[in-house]
């Protein structure tokens, strides 16, 4: 009996073991780093979402049984696992992760360098955060996610041009675009739009060829800024942007990834037009005649006609009851059912509006990689389609790359990559043309036309219907064609073939040695037609252009790289570039009208044909070197130089030499060690000196060949005298910055002032006409550039499987027009459409808008003239300059278990632009303010004084005399007085440039393998561009959709496309 009990005893004890063994017991302790207690680390049971977070303190305690492993983690430490014993108490010390404080950054000439050992502010934009809302276009994707770097993107024009700086303009008359470097290949940004287009006179806006790029296969962008870009030397005056594209993978499987996306585009902001009255010609009171309308006798009986052959809308009163003929009411062989029906006289249901529609947009991409024991391969193709939002209108590229890298012996690799891109374009007109269809919305037109009915374009014989016919009898166009007419009949086309690469060998000499020899080569076609079919409103033509671009470098380098003790290491450079560039141009255009309609070839022109030629060539041979130390893996010192010798300046100043120098202190090492608050300090001093060449052909005449005379060929001498003295501009740069960590690397600040100076400008000054010429470029004047730049990163949540970062940066750059050659205060840049020009002006920020501005009293109150409009200032005046005073940009981004969702705000403040939309549309009466709180029936008293303005002999005015004003205008004088060929103020129609935007939005998902494993990696997501903005001083439109060009006319809007906001989805796939 005792014996069975103690067996029994025994197993109650065993399973009392076995069940105290199975719960869960409290574990607590202390979690530190070198410097004492490290809050916020995440403690998570492995497996499990079960976790904790330690406290303030660094102390933390969880529920956990024997043999769980508990994971330790902290961003920027190094995850530590410990598993759960006998004892209750687990301390652990964190370490710095290596591969977060030295994350390896790609720099100038291709160089990789520690993030830790930079001199200088180098900022990186990974391919999640580049491509976290799918933009199409990746230079677009960069907008507010990198201080001191401004990108204009108008994304109402399809495809269109992107305007941008690297801390500020620096050149009065050259070049102020960055260079752009995709895998070491100096990459051609040119843009072909006219300068016509560039002004807002009508034309069209053909991208900047750097849209070329697919974002799908970016890896990262690197932004260099002054020193940092100076081994380029001339092409790094306005920074370097570098594109580091993906290669092989390192794995020994086949990898296959596939990237699709689908979005749809709507119009987001459009001017706001007035639906109360509609078109007619200038009235004198709301009735106007008979009620406002004409009469004609047709077929005996007497109608009522609308004042179709006027394209303004100061018409009569919208009135239900009112029956007249509208401009579709006459085609009686084409349109039977509408012959001579009246119809009421009322808005449109079938607006503006409903001629845009949704654009769609799909993306795909298809990627296989591989790897062995001697190299790697890459190989994609994919495809972009677009659809605008106005009819007709679409984009479609298709991009192919090939990428190898292989080892060809123990010393010696080879790598080479090739890519293929081909854009062809379906685009609409833009600015002040006739074949801009914004034109006929926003400026001119009539508020009753209905866009359903204008649909049907053609007659049965194939001419023009048009609602702006010249007379009731006659269906010619008077002013302006039938929108879907010009949309179908007279839309440009291009097509853009690319071709790129690298071939490269690399040797190992030593084990410090290595030497490379690569060749880079840029080379595209570009081709374009323009139409204007028979039947329009202009006399019809046809014309084509094609343009070759080709680039080369040949660029040998060696680098040697030697520990020269336990604290002192060296990085040396040296090396040698040829680069060869070309380009040659061709023209043709028919004269005269063509011979047959719907025939477009350039032998169907009635007359003789306009023909154009032009080439240049340019050669630069450089060399440059760099020299990098390291003491003690806290300072570090960067010295860089370069010579280039250009073939287009004279053989005295065809040489400039380009120098930098900066200087790097990690203070947190030594003074200040880091501790439970501070974690890191880095301070920062950089010197520059960079440049910008001269154009081919700018000191050595040639001749311009002419059209034939009598059968013999004509050339002419160009009416600028070329200057042998020419020199190249130079930029002189330097900046001071810091780099400050606190709380365990939750709290990132990277602060830099920089000051830029830009002397011996390239300017034209004008000549006497009696020497045989107009002008001549000089070099005189200076430009500056001073500023801030802070980025702020925060993690102000990581907790068991959630976290929350926000990255900021904010810039400010002051720029002024410090001098030109002496006796010029003022280089008008370019003329707008009308009344205001563009100009840089001594003591002023570059880009200043000259025109007349109201005139103001003492107190600030606008004069009013004794006509009851406002008086305008006699002279020319600056009415502000087109660039921002600051901008900023806020990156949230939240992560919980394997959903993301992240949102991008953007803002630009300051700044100028000149809208010739409101100009015309005020006066022609299509806006909404010409038509509020009964302006048209009761007139307006203008807000200010009356008083008499006297000017000295300076041209400053003074106001006397002044009271209150008190004469009343009528809705239609105070509609056209925005047009100042009257003597109005040409800033009634200036507009501050200010926006804010949410630029992206984005939320996904990431499947882990166990829900679907046949994929490696699986991702969805949704999201969204420009879905709103937000404090404009004019909410009709939409500042960045203002200019068309990248050059340096900006703030000149003559007819914009409006700006678009998209929605889409995203799927990745990998195997």
């Amino acid at each position: 009996m005792k014996t069975k009990f103690n067996g029994i005893l025994t197993l109650l004890l065993a399973l009392i073991v076995q069940v105290s063994f199975a719960q869960d017991k409290t574990i607590s302790g202390k979690v530190s780093d070198s410097s004492g207690p490290l809050p916020g680390v995440t403690v998570l049971k492995k497996g499990t979402s079960q976790g904790t977070e330690t406290d303030f303190d660094g102390k933390y305690s969880i529920k956990a049984k024997t043999g769980d492993v508990l994971v330790f983690s902290f961003v920027g430490m190094t995850t530590s696992e410990k598993s759960v014993g006998a004892v209750n108490t687990i301390n652990v010390t964190l370490t710095e992760d290596s591969n977060v404080l030295d994350e390896v950054v790609v720099t100038a000439l291709g160089m990789s360098r520690s993030e830790r050992s930079l001199a200088f502010a180098a900022p990186k934009v990974k391919a999640e955060e580049l491509n976290s809302a799918q933009n199409s276009n990746a230079i677009s994707a960069l907008s507010g996610k990198v201080a001191g770097l401004k990108v204009n993107s108008p994304s109402g024009n399809l495809g269109g041009s992107q305007r941008i700086l690297i801390r500020g303009t620096n050149s009065v008359t050259g070049n102020n675009q960055p260079l752009f470097v995709i895998d070491g290949i100096p990459m051609d940004n040119s843009n072909f739009n006219t300068d016509d287009a560039q002004r807002g006179a009508g034309g069209v806006d053909f991208g900047s060829t750097i849209n070329d790029i697919d974002p799908n296969n970016i890896e990262s962008v690197t932004v260099l800024k002054g020193a940092a870009a100076a081994l380029y030397g001339s092409r790094a005056s306005n920074g370097v942007i570098l594109i580091n594209t993906k290669k092989g993978n390192n794995s020994k499987k086949l990898g296959i990834s596939l990237n699709s996306s689908i979005s749809v585009t709507e119009v987001a902001i459009l001017p706001r037009l007035q639906r109360l009255y509609g078109g007619g010609s200038i009235v004198s009171d709301a009735n106007g005649g008979k009620n406002g309308f004409s009469t004609a006798t047709i077929n005996g009986t007497e109608q009522m006609l609308v004042g179709y052959a006027v394209d303004e809308s100061w018409g009569p009163k919208f009135d239900p009851n009112l029956k007249v003929l509208h401009w579709d009411a006459f085609d009686q062989a084409s349109f039977p059912e509408d012959y001579l029906k009246p119809r009421a006289w009322v808005a449109s249901e079938n607006d503006v509006d409903s001629f845009f529609k949704n654009g769609i947009s799909t993306n795909n991409v298809l990627t296989i990689t591989s790897s062995t024991d001697k190299g790697n391969f890459l190989m994609s193709i994919g495809d972009d389609k677009t659809t605008g939002t106005v009819p007709n209108t679409s984009i479609n590229k298709h991009f192919a790359k090939l990428s190898l890298s292989q080892k060809l012996s123990d010393n010696l690799s080879a790598n080479s990559s090739i890519n293929y891109v081909q854009t062809s374009g379906t685009r609409a007109v833009v600015g002040y043309d006739g074949n801009s269809v914004t034109q006929k919305f926003f400026q001119w037109g009539q508020r009753q036309l209905d866009y359903k009915r204008l649909a049907n374009y053609k007659n049965l014989d194939g001419s023009q219907r048009t609602w702006n016919r010249s007379g009731w009898n006659n269906a010619k166009p008077k002013y302006s064609d039938n929108p879907y007419w010009t949309i179908y009949e007279n839309t440009p086309k291009d097509k853009r073939t690319r071709i790129y690469g690298t071939v490269g060998l690399n040797y190992q000499v030593t084990d410090d040695l290595s030497v490379k020899a690569n060749i880079f080569a840029d080379t595209y076609n570009f081709r374009n037609s323009e139409r204007i079919a028979v039947g329009s409103q202009s006399q019809s033509q046809y014309l084509e252009r094609v343009y070759d671009f080709k680039e080369y470098n040949y660029e040998f380098t060696a680098n040697y790289k030697k520990d020269l003790s336990d604290k002192i290491s060296v990085n040396a450079l040296a090396g040698m570039n040829s680069r060869d560039f070309s380009t040659e141009y061709r023209a043709v255009q028919t004269t005269g009208g063509l011979s047959i309609a719907n025939i477009y070839n350039i032998n169907n022109g009635k007359g003789q044909l306009n023909k154009g030629t032009d080439s240049s060539f340019k050669k630069v041979n450089s060399i440059f070197g760099s020299l990098n130390f390291a003491f003690d893996n806290q300072l570090f010192i960067d010295l860089t130089a370069r010579n280039d010798w250009s073939s287009t300046l004279p053989d005295d100043n065809n040489s400039y030499f380009y120098p930098s120098a900066s200087l790097a202190w990690i203070f947190s090492q030594s003074v200040l060690k880091s501790n439970d608050w501070f974690s890191f300090g880095k301070l920062r001093l950089g010197w520059a000196e960079v440049g910008n060449d001269a154009n081919p052909y700018s000191v050595i005449s040639t001749l311009a060949l002419e059209q034939p005379f009598n059968g013999e060929g004509t050339a002419s001498v160009p009416g600028r005298l070329l200057n042998a003295n020419l020199k190249n501009e130079t930029t002189r740069t330097w900046e001071v910055g810091a780099e400050l960590s606190f709380l365990n690397r939750r709290v990132n600040l990277d602060a830099t002032y920089y000051n830029n100076s830009t002397i011996d400008q390239i300017i034209p000054v004008n000549l006497s006409t009696s020497t045989g010429y107009n002008e001549q470029y000089v070099n005189a004047g200076e430009m500056t550039n001073k500023g801030v730049e802070i980025n702020l990163g925060l993690r102000p949540i990581i907790k068991d499987n959630f976290s929350w970062d926000v990255d900021f940066n904010f810039s400010k750059n002051e720029n002024e027009l410090v001098s030109l050659k002496e006796d010029l205060e003022t280089l008008t840049l370019t003329n707008a459409s009308f009344q205001v020009s563009l100009a840089a002006t001594v003591g002023e920020a570059y880009g200043t808008i000259m025109g007349r501005d109201f005139v103001y009293d003492d107190q600030g109150n606008k004069v009013i003239a004794s006509n009851g409009r406002y008086a305008a200032t006699r002279d020319i005046v600056s009415l502000g300059s087109t660039l921002p005073d600051y901008t900023a940009g806020m990156t949230n981004s939240f992560k919980y278990k394997n959903w993301d969702l992240g949102f991008l705000i953007e803002m630009s403040k300051g700044g100028k632009y000149f809208s010739t939309s409101h100009m015309w549309g005020m006066y022609s009466g299509m806006l909404e303010e010409t038509a509020a709180n009964n302006i048209r029936e009761d007139g307006i008293i203008l807000g200010g004084v009356t008083g008499t303005v006297t000017y000295d002999e300076n041209g400053k005015y003074t106001v006397t005399n002044t009271a209150e004003n008190t004469t009343r205008i009528s809705g239609q004088a105070y509609g056209q007085m925005h047009y100042g060929g009257f003597g109005t103020p040409d800033a009634q129609n200036v507009f501050d440039a200010d926006y804010f935007k949410l630029r992206e939005l984005s939320l996904g998902y990431t499947f882990d393998s166990k829900t679907l494993p046949i994929f490696d990696s699986a991702r969805i997501s949704v999201f969204g561009r420009n879905l709103y903005t937000w404090g404009l001083d004019y909410d009709g439109i939409d500042p960045e959709t203002v200019s068309t060009g990248s050059g340096n006319v900006q703030g000149l809007e003559g007819g914009l496309q409006p700006s678009n906001r998209s929605y889409g989805m995203n799927v990745k796939l990998s195997f």
